[in-house]
């Protein structure tokens, strides 16, 4: 009795021992303590309380040298925060790091795990070799046992946990406060173009196009599957196909689980799709080179929920290549149904995006694949592809040369039912329905942005290479035809009382002439002084009207103006206009101007119908001259004077000149 109960006893002692050694627990716990902080954070000197909500944190500073003031210098943060947790090889294993603003690690501690005996050995983790690989580490490291960091001995499981949880959990924390993104600039680029062109896409139009292929089989008991297969070896794929989060479980599970980067993935449906992914006894074959795939190579690629994937299949399993296939070439993919003696297959090549990103080529945007085209190509093709004034409707190009057209055959035929057409149509679709009219702004604009102010929009383009072409070869045609206010004061001028009409004397006229050169002097000097002050929508109050000011003080500008061409014909235009006296000093070298005949010389008739007092009996100040036609019109039509003769003219001249002196004389006293 007393030999069984030391039997009982020592059977009992080893029960307990191996209880209670069987799984090793460290010493710490996962309550912060503040010497925890600042051994992970050294360069802070005081820390915040935690930062609760999507992105929780410790904040780090210190003082400032120089200043004296507080300065972030850093992050404190567990993974636990962040889920979901690596797991090591029996349990998560909780890890404070510390980052600063530079996106470095700057140290890290385990706090707990609970690993099995066979592993353990005691606070195996607590290895000053293995730890010390963390410390100052930038996050753009790839954080892989046997690639940039030593694991401990006989603990893959736990040292990639390890690895993999510091690494992710510190890009998650950078990319939410220091707007991280992993690679440079230009693969960062490649990534987003990569998801922009995958997210045009859904799941049936890339079973369409080959980038998803699928095989279908039915077993032994007649139920049938369907497989679904697609390369997904690179982040922006499989982010895409079953989400982000699903796809780094995954990634980290590869590259724990077997050798090789490429993965499939395998998206089971139908009846067959029930059963577990180890029972999809598959062979992947490339030329003369066959290999089945062993249990290891097939890692859970998440429950279908996110991603392309969801709605199209209850999981999704990664099969991870044998790095002796090049993905980039075609592959078959071997399907050997359980307890069936056939096998079914379907072959597979990558093509498109996932070509481009498992060559390690950059996914180019539009703008870039445009750019690379152009480097080398001429002109014409430079031009064609690539126009500095963009996109615009051929709709807009259409109208705006048929308004052009009608403005130039109302200028050359001087019919006058063709000009009121035009300044109708000018009035309504490029004042009021597309505001595309030329204003001084536009030459502000060059100074402050050079010539792209004006190529970046092709209508208005059009309309500034007309206004120049015509200015300089016949004088301010546009003034006259094709600017909207000027239709509106030639309306007022058309529809007003005449009895309303002031006739300004003709020296004060002279001398306000000059008030619009100064006003565009004035613009211009500032636009160059000051490229942020504008002061031309004081003078263009046309912008107030097409456009719709909401300005008050804009408003009472347009209607002085207004109120102001009722009594005196084309008010704006002689005195205030800052683009017309641009235009004005260009026509200053056109050469084509106003006939002149020689009886000009004696008639006041287009001097009176002038509506901006540019004629002095034979002479035209063509600077003001806005080319409306009246006094070439009456010149074709020979009205007025210009119907008679000059002998006709020179003998009632005489005649006036004797009734005069006749008339004289019977008013003078004996």
């Amino acid at each position: 009795m007393s030999h069984l109960s030391f039997r009982t006893i020592l059977l009992a002692t080893c029960l307990v021992f191996f209880s209670l050694n069987c799984f090793a627990q460290t010493p710490y716990s996962t309550v912060i303590q503040p010497e925890w902080l600042e051994e992970v954070l050294p360069t802070a000197e005081t820390f915040s309380a935690k930062e609760l909500g999507e992105a929780p944190v410790y904040r780090g500073f210190r003082k400032n040298p120089t200043t004296g003031e507080q300065e972030q210098v850093g992050f404190v943060f567990m993974n636990r925060d962040y889920p979901p947790m690596r797991v090591g090889y029996a349990a998560p294993i909780d890890v404070l790091v510390g980052m600063d603003m530079e996106g470095v690690v700057t140290d890290m501690k385990v706090l707990d795990y609970y690993e099995s005996y066979m592993y353990s050995r005691g606070d195996f983790i607590d290895n000053s070799v293995f730890l010390s690989q963390f410390r100052n580490k930038p996050i753009s490291d790839e954080y892989r046992i046997y690639r940039d960091i030593d694991g401990l001995s006989a603990a893959t499981a736990t040292s990639t946990a390890i690895a993999r949880s510091v690494g992710e959990t510190a890009r998650r924390v950078a990319r939410f406060y220091l707007g991280y993104g992993e690679g440079n600039e230009a693969e960062q680029n490649s990534n987003e173009n990569a998801k922009i062109l995958l997210e045009q896409y859904s799941w049936n139009s890339l079973i369409d196009q080959g980038v998803i292929r699928q095989l279908h089989s039915i077993n032994a008991e007649g139920v049938p599957l369907t497989l679904s297969f697609t390369y997904m070896g690179r982040r922006a794929l499989g982010e895409y196909f079953i989400g982000a989060s699903d796809y780094e479980l995954v990634e980290s599970d590869a590259s724990f689980r077997a050798t090789g980067d490429e993965m499939m993935l395998i998206a089971p449906s139908g009846p067959g799709a029930g059963e577990s992914f180890r029972q999809f006894p598959m062979s992947v074959r490339q030329g003369d080179l066959t290999r089945y795939v062993a249990g290891n190579r097939y890692s859970s690629a998440g429950n279908g929920s996110t991603g392309a994937i969801a709605g199209n299949a209850p999981y999704g399993v990664a099969l991870i290549m044998h790095p002796d296939f090049d993905v980039t070439e075609p592959f078959t993919l071997i399907y050997h149904p359980p307890g069936s003696d056939d096998e079914v297959s379907v072959d597979y090549s990558l093509s498109g995006v996932g070509l481009t990103l498992a060559r390690n080529e950059l996914v180019l945007s539009e703008e870039e694949l445009l750019a690379a085209r152009l480097v080398n190509a001429s002109f014409i093709t430079r031009l064609r592809l690539d126009p500095p004034w963009g996109v615009t409707p051929m709709s807009d190009v259409i109208l705006l040369f048929a308004l052009l057209t009608l403005v130039m055959a109302a200028f050359l035929t001087k019919k006058e039912s063709l000009r009121w057409a035009a300044l109708t149509a000018t009035l309504f679709y490029l004042g009021f329905y597309k505001n595309g009219f030329l204003s001084i702004s536009h030459f502000t604009s060059v100074i402050k942005l050079g010539p792209e102010a004006l190529t970046n929009n092709l209508t208005t383009l059009i309309i500034a290479t007309f206004t120049i072409v015509t200015t300089l070869i016949w004088g301010r045609v546009f003034c006259s035809s094709l600017c909207p206010f000027g239709a509106v004061q030639d309306f007022i001028a058309r529809f007003s009382p005449k009895k309303w009409r002031i006739k300004v004397p003709q020296k004060i006229h002279d001398n306000a002439l000059y008030i619009k050169y100064g006003i565009l002097a004035l613009i211009l000097v500032t636009a160059m002084l000051n490229a942020n002050l504008s002061i031309f929508q004081y003078f263009e109050p046309f912008g107030t009207l097409f456009f719709f000011s909401p300005s008050v003080v804009l408003w009472v500008i347009l209607i002085a103006i207004l109120a102001a061409c009722f009594v005196i014909e084309r008010f704006y235009c002689r005195y205030v206009c800052p683009l017309g006296a641009a235009l004005g000093i260009v026509s200053m070298i056109s050469p084509l101007r106003i006939k002149r005949v020689p009886q000009c010389t004696m008639c006041k008739v287009c001097e009176h119908a002038c509506p901006t007092g540019a004629i002095r009996a034979e002479k035209v100040d063509f600077k003001e001259c806005v080319r409306c036609d009246v006094c070439e019109s009456k010149l074709i039509q020979l009205a007025g004077t210009c119907r008679h003769s000059m002998d006709e003219i020179g003998r009632r001249r005489k005649e006036k000149q004797v009734v005069n002196v006749i008339d004289l004389g019977a008013a003078t006293p004996v």
